[in-house]
């Protein structure tokens, strides 16, 4: 196999296009939070796409094949394979903020996804995403553990139910997610959803160990045909339960779900938490009480930027009194990223780590006490960022808020 095939397979019109229409003005190098946080100028946007670029002009375009034959050109290499395997693994969050600054209107990160792919075909994976997918296969879920642990911090919590949330039939299934289940610093979300749910009198359950990894680590790492078992069991599993609303406190997992599941479970409504708690805040089931702080809220790249949920979290926020909002510069479509998304930390964690320290410093200047999301990665990564960086700012998802609020916790 010629060793641009992977990135010839993954040129079609759209992508053709996208490509043509780039100017190289290095605009997205400044959305870059890899970029501007380490300054490695191959971290740039334009930079990271070389090999898709390179594969298309040399295939496709006659002067790319003139450069090709005189060697102004060069083909693909092993070494190149290894070297844009490093950058677009462990320097790009798929966060997308690179397409909200091009000024040809590029769908920049959905490029990003098809250089993963070929990058993926080629066999160039990075160590670490080999053992995340054999993990995945063993144990349904990214950390390892035994999947049936999934729900094991409900029995933990004081006043656990007696089947733990588990019900055969229900209208609503909270879909956990890898990271809210088996993560310390992410737990504290579903405990708090599931007190907000009982109290709102919420016909809610939980999959319990037929909840698998929705497959977003999957996809995002290229490999999109090991994901389809993962889909296929989620899938019998929701549908089992009658219910007619799925909520999402994992922006990445509601995310795969509407592009994936969606179309095989057409009756049922797929909503992020902080969708679904407004909804509960209009129907007049939160009996929110007042508190005493400031908070800044953080968008997610996947509920915001790429999921187009701006609204709900802050409408939920604003619900409760006496709590004075802030908002940063860089908010809505141009929100920060963390850095701990599209399985950058698995590959570089020193790069998450410098990329949410920077993002968490810039929310703790606004002098609010509470810094709130609504991501269970962006929880973890600004958490430790905050604690490493001495910043005097609590990180909280806005379900963890609004029980503070109901005094549930």
């Amino acid at each position: 196999m010629k060793l641009d095939q992977p990135f010839v397979r993954e040129i079609n019109s759209w992508v053709a296009t996208q490509l043509e229409a780039c100017t190289r003005c290095g605009i997205c190098a400044e959305a870059c939070p890899f970029y501007l946080s380490l300054g490695n100028p191959e971290f740039t946007p334009i930079w990271k796409l070389e090999l898709l670029r390179r594969a298309y002009e040399q295939n496709f375009t006659f002067s790319g094949k003139f450069k090709k034959a005189i060697g102004l050109e060069k083909p693909i290499t092993e070494a190149d394979l290894h070297h844009w395997r490093d950058l677009n693994y462990g320097a790009c969050s798929t966060c997308n903020r690179c397409s909200m600054a091009c000024p040809m209107g590029i769908s920049v990160g959905l490029l990003m996804h098809q250089m993963r792919n070929a990058l993926a075909g080629a066999g160039a994976l990075p160590d670490e995403l080999v053992q995340i997918q054999q993990t995945i296969a063993q144990n349904d879920n990214i950390f390892g553990y035994p999947n049936y642990e999934r729900i094991g911090w409900v029995e933990y919590m004081a006043d656990a139910p007696d089947d733990l949330y588990v019900r055969e039939q229900a209208e609503v299934v909270y879909f956990i997610g890898c990271v809210t289940s088996f993560s310390p610093t992410a737990q504290p979300t579903a405990e708090a959803l599931a007190r907000i749910f009982t109290a709102a009198g919420v016909n809610f359950t939980l999959l319990g160990e037929n909840e698998a990894c929705c497959g977003f680590p999957l996809k995002t790492a290229g490999l999109t045909e090991a994901a389809e078992e993962l889909i296929q069991k989620n899938v019998e599993a929701v549908a089992a339960t009658g219910a007619h609303t799925i909520v999402f406190s994992c922006p990445a997992c509601r995310l795969t779900w509407l592009r994936e599941y969606a179309p095989r479970l057409p009756h049922i409504r797929p909503l992020h938490t902080t969708e679904f708690l407004a909804e509960l805040l209009r129907a007049g089931k939160l009996t929110l009480k007042p508190l005493e702080t400031s908070v800044v809220y953080h968008d997610p790249c996947d509920l915001a930027r790429t999921g187009g949920v701006y609204e709900a979290p802050r409408e939920v926020l604003q619900a409760i009194p006496n709590v004075t909002m802030l908002e940063l510069a860089e908010r809505r479509a141009s929100g920060l990223c963390c850095g701990g998304g599209g399985n950058v930390e698995p590959v570089a964690p020193e790069h998450v780590s410098r990329v949410g320290t920077d993002a968490v410093k810039k929310f703790a200047a606004t002098g609010a006490q509470i810094m709130a999301t609504a991501c269970p990665q962006c929880v973890r990564v600004f958490s430790k960022a905050g604690k490493a960086a001495n910043c005097d700012i609590t990180v909280l998802d806005v379900a963890e808020v609004v029980a503070r609020s109901m005094r549930l916790e």
